[in-house]
């Protein structure tokens, strides 16, 4: 019996025990026994259990009655992250943090993180745990008023925010990165044309979604995949979510609506890649929606890897030394594309949670 004891980088500590008994050297049979996977999520830790929310408000000119919506409702969102002693960062980008490129304005101002508006600033671009009056520092931050661009380009947006020099201390290695976006126009990235360009080409329509040089929300998977270190698709260290217009209804009963090109299809079609959550702008109230990215991300941040493949019938979870139901609601499944166990609902751990993990592994296939 050969007992295995490591210590994985960000503080995981995973202690393996298992048995490979050889029984026959000679006609190679094995008997393999049980395996148990002890993971410990330690509040001094410096990688486990991070995450960094970057929300991307558009600030055009509709979209005032929509933050007011986010701002109402945040404590939908925040709740879990605070109660579960997560370790997070959050800061607000707008629609226009485009403009900072050479190529529009050359000026960093506009993808510098959001502290707030004209004369009303909180002095805290990123907030995290110990914020004082984190909430109502949050709502001054996303009200970002509707004087800015109506040429919404949300995906360039959070790529010139997520680069620039001054937000470095955002996204930390190692942490979960969450993008959120709220807007009322689908994203319009185009790195060739000029903002409002619709006044600069003869015959060119505003959003022109058949433009061949839009970039392909498959661009931005690659942006991300690079900027987080994501190796494995079915292992992704972040995810994109969006509180957007999802369909006719919401287009129809919208003041600013603009025959089809309202319609977020981009957005949707980012987050279900990314394995993010998709919501209603025209929504009366953002509480369901909130609470369903907030622990869409919660869940994918604290997924466990198992070290090695198991029979999934065999898997035993414990919390603190309390069993964990195998339940999609509030408990755990097993995930096989990343040969890891997804917490969900009340199941997930809190920070400094002991968390067993059991099973009789696969045997060799040789």
């Amino acid at each position: 019996m050969r007992m295995q004891n490591r210590k994985i980088q960000g503080g995981l500590w995973v202690l393996g025990l298992f048995a490979l008994a050889a029984c026959d050297k000679t006609d190679r049979s094995y008997s393999l026994l049980g395996a148990a996977q002890t993971f410990q999520q330690n509040p001094s830790t410096v990688e486990q259990n991070k995450v960094d929310i970057l929300w991307v408000v558009d600030n055009s000119g509709s979209m005032k009655p929509f933050q007011q919506n986010l701002a109402n409702n945040f404590n939908s969102f925040i709740t879990n992250f605070v109660s579960k002693n997560f370790d997070f960062h959050l800061a607000v980008t707008t629609s226009d943090s485009y403009l900072a490129g050479a190529f529009w304005n050359n000026n960093p101002n506009y993808s510098h993180f959001r502290d707030g508006i004209g004369t009303t600033h909180t002095g805290y671009p990123i907030i995290d745990s110990a914020t004082p009056n984190l909430q109502s520092v949050f709502v001054t931050n996303a009200l970002q008023g509707d004087q800015g661009s109506g040429d919404e380009r949300a995906f360039s947006s959070f790529r010139a925010a997520l680069q620039d020099p001054s937000n470095s201390a955002f996204h930390r290695a190692g942490a979960f990165l969450a993008i959120i976006i709220l807007s009322d126009e689908d994203d319009f990235s185009d790195p060739k044309r000029p903002e409002y360009s619709w006044f600069l080409r003869n015959g060119v329509p505003d959003h022109d979604y058949a433009d061949p040089n839009l970039e392909t929300t498959d661009s931005y998977i690659q942006f991300l995949d690079q900027f987080t270190g994501t190796t494995d698709p079915a292992l992704r260290h972040y995810n994109v979510s969006a509180v957007a217009v999802l369909d006719s209804v919401c287009q129809a009963s919208h003041v600013a609506q603009s025959a089809t090109t309202i319609i977020g299809q981009r957005y949707v079609d980012l987050a279900n890649k990314t394995n993010g959550v998709t919501a209603d702008i025209c929504s009366a109230t953002y509480a369901d929606a909130l609470n369903k990215i907030q622990q869409n991300i919660i869940e994918l941040s604290t997924q466990f890897q198992l070290d090695r493949q198991p029979n999934p019938a065999s898997i035993q979870v414990m919390v603190n030394n309390v069993v964990v139901p195998n339940s999609p609601t509030n408990g755990w499944t097993y995930v096989a594309s990343a040969n890891s166990v997804l917490f969900h609902g009340t199941a997930v751990p809190s920070q400094g949670a002991s968390i067993t993990v059991t099973f009789d592994p696969l045997a060799p296939t040789n």
